[in-house]
Parts: structure tokens; sequence; C-alpha cells
């Protein structure tokens, strides 16, 4: 196995120690002797995975290699056969370079966290595995917590709803109940005979009014105490929050999170789910480059812009999400494919775009018809 370092010989200055993942440096003999080194971890791994290498590929990597170990010269013969063979075997092996071999290579220590299950060394492919893999829970959580929140939040405002309808229920059952007792009073002041039907049923109107004044007064009181202790819940929860100003705009809040910040969330979800896939595929291949790491954290911003961005172009009001999906599932699957944010731009400027070529091929009417309209 070989490792991220390795001993060299250079002539006329003794054993130095050459990075194999450095830049490629001027020295041509330096170029040719990390050439030789990874081509002779690819030739192994060839012969390994059963791959049958012919003795015209096989035998320029062997001596060559063999060559610059033993710090003996090689001449522009051997080394163009050299370059050719190891194009061949490079062409046979792909996408396995030795790049993605010493990033498949068990030859990196295990984080901190996992020292604690074993100390074997891992490879850069599962270190960066782990890293998408903690950031996947992390978001599960943080997701699990919003959606829990927006869920207590959405009860609140169904709460306040209902409060608001039951004061508006019970000020119309007060306003009835002051009008038959001023009725009432008034048949008692006028003591007509003939009105004592009247005033019984009256007073049979006072009395069921009365039992829903109640009854409204005792849904008010419940549902008071529902949304202060929904308030207070919140408070413990989130006791970064002013919920005391946020009382009046809480309907606000909650669309904020279900429209804003739950689907950078998804987004985010379905981007580590896309780069955990792609990093297993690599790695059952010994084709993961570890220089590809910066695209996969640049992959993450695109995945939360396409997980937002899908709600504003696709979610209208009152109609359903193509597919029948929820929106939830629209951001997962913007942030695993962010070629969906493409695709729904794409789709749309089309559209745009054949709407203005229309207006603008539509003719215009003469200054004859207007005046003849005239």
């Amino acid at each position: 196995m070989h490792t991220g370092r390795r001993q060299v010989l250079v002539p006329d200055r003794g054993p130095t120690l050459s990075p194999v993942d450095d830049a490629p440096a001027d020295d041509g003999a330096t170029r040719l002797e990390r050439g030789a080194e990874d081509a002779d971890s690819l030739l192994y791994y060839a012969v390994s995975t059963g791959r049958e290498v012919g003795g015209p590929i096989r035998d320029p990597i062997v001596r060559t290699h063999r060559a610059v170990s033993e710090g003996k010269p090689v001449t522009n013969e051997e080394e163009a056969d050299f370059l050719a063979a190891y194009s061949k075997l490079a062409a046979m092996v792909h996408p396995t370079t030795a790049a993605t071999l010493r990033a498949t290579s068990r030859t990196v220590r295990r984080p901190w966290l996992w020292r604690t299950f074993s100390r074997e060394p891992i490879s850069e492919a599962q270190r960066v595995a782990y890293r998408f893999g903690l950031l996947a829970l992390i978001l599960i959580l943080v997701i699990g917590g919003a959606e829990w929140t927006r869920t207590f939040i959405n009860a609140v405002v169904l709460d306040q709803a209902e409060h608001g309808r039951v004061l508006e229920e019970l000020r119309t059952t007060r306003a009835s109940q002051k009008r038959l007792v001023e009725q009432i009073a008034l048949l008692d002041r006028e003591r007509q005979g003939t009105a004592d039907s009247l005033r019984a049923n009256l007073v049979r109107q006072r009395e069921e009014l009365d039992v829903r004044v109640q009854t409204l007064d005792d849904r008010e009181g419940a549902l008071s105490r529902r949304i202060q202790a929904g308030y207070e819940t919140l408070d413990r929860i989130l006791p970064f929050v002013n919920w005391a100003e946020l009382r009046n705009v809480i309907v606000p809040v909650a669309t904020i999170m279900a429209v804003l910040v739950l689907p950078v969330l998804y987004g985010s979800l379905g981007t580590c789910a896309f780069v955990l896939r792609t990093v297993y595929a690599e790695m059952v291949e010994r084709s993961f480059d570890g220089r590809r790491t910066g695209e996969f954290m640049v992959r993450i911003f695109l995945g939360m812009l396409s997980g937002v961005s899908l709600q504003w172009l696709l979610v209208r009001e009152g109609q359903a999400i193509p597919g029948g999906v929820t929106p939830a599932v629209l951001a997962f699957l913007g942030g695993y494919g962010v070629e969906l944010l493409f695709a729904a731009i794409d789709r749309i400027l089309s559209t745009v775009i054949t709407a203005l070529r229309g207006e603008r091929r539509r003719p215009k009417p003469s200054a004859e018809r207007k005046e003849g309209a005239a």
C-alpha cells in the first residue's frame, strides 16, 4: 500500500521526502518519479481486480518504476514507452486514477469522535462521507425541530382565529341578550295581559341566550389559556425570540418558516443525500477524488438556493404542485437534483420569450382603421 509521502533518490542531493499530491514541479525527473509511482499503483490495482494487463503495458511501467526507485537514468525512448504504456493503462482502469486510489485507501486518522469505536485508519472518501453524513443528521434534527415549531405555531394561529370567532359570536350574543332584556322590561312596564305569551317567549329566548353566553365564555376562557400556554411553550423553545411582540404577526412568522426557512433546510438535506450517494458510488469503484470536496460544498449552496427558489417558481396559491408532491418533497428534490431549478427557469423563460415574440408579431391597427372607427 502506498502512502501520501514516499522516499525518492535525487542525484547529488541525497534522500528527500516528496509529497505525491503536490502540484507537478518543473523538474522533469520529479514528474517522471511521480508518474512511475502512480503507474505502479494503477498496475497493481488493475491486476488485483482481475484485469489482464499485457506485456506491452506492464513491462515498460515495471522497468521505469524500478529504475527511478534505484536512481538509475531513464533514456528518452524508455520514457516514451513508459508514457505510452501508462496512457493505455489509465484508459483501461478509467475512472480510477492514482489520486483516487490514494483517496480511497485507509491512510487517514479517524476523527476524534470515531476513535472511541475504532482506531483503524480510514480513507479520505470515508472522512468526506462522515462529514456529510453528520451534516445530514444535524439537518434532520434541525428540520424536526423547525417542523415541530411550525406545527405548534400553526396550532396557536388556529386557536387565535377560533378565539376571534368566539369573541365576535360572544359580542353578538350579548347584544341580542341585552335587547331581549330591554324588551322584557318594556312589557313588564306596560303590564298588558295579551303580552303574557309574548313575554314568556322572550324569557325562554333569553334563557337560551344565557346558556349560549355561558358556553361561549367558557370556550373563550379555554382558548385564552391555551393560547397563553402556547406562547409560553414557544418562549421556552426559542427564548431568543420575543413572542410578546410577535403575537400580532405570528401568521407571517409561520409563513416565513414554511416558504423560506424549511425549504432551505430541505434543499440542503437533499444535496447531502446526493453527495453521500455520489461518494458511496465512487468509493465502490475507487474513483473518488478528494479534490472534488470543494465542488460538493458549492452544491450545498446550490441545493439551498434550489430548495427555496422552486417554491417561488412552481408553487401557486390554490394550485397543486406538478407531480402531486408536497412543498417539502419539492424542496428536497430540488436539493437532490439542482437541475430541477434550471429546468424550471428555462421553462418559464421560454414561456416569457414566446409571449413577448407574440406581442411583437401582433399587427398594429392602421391609422385608416382608427379614423373609420371614429
